[in-house]
């Protein structure tokens, strides 16, 4: 039986990845800055950044509120760029 792909890496997810490594450059804050806010290491955003490890719903409110931002805001920016992504496929 064919192993089904990973969703960590589809493009779909790589629009949830991008949009959250803007949010965080646009705050301002470093991998480590955003991990110290939400009382985790640097690697552990490092690997999220690279698609290899998920974020549950909860952890997504976390990091949107510690970049100064609401869990609704980033969601509408990944909501935006997925119906382009679509768009264009």
């Amino acid at each position: 039986m064919a192993r089904r792909p990973n969703p960590v890496f589809s493009d779909e997810y790589g629009v949830v990845r991008d949009v959250l490594i803007g949010a965080r450059r646009e705050a301002g804050l470093s991998q480590r800055a955003l991990a110290a806010r939400l009382g985790k290491t640097g690697s552990h955003v490092a690997m999220i950044e690279r698609g290899q490890r998920r974020v549950d719903l909860l952890e997504f409110c976390r990091i949107a509120e510690s970049l100064g931002l609401s869990p609704d805001a980033l969601v509408g920016r990944i909501a935006t760029q997925l119906c382009a992504l679509r768009a264009a496929a």
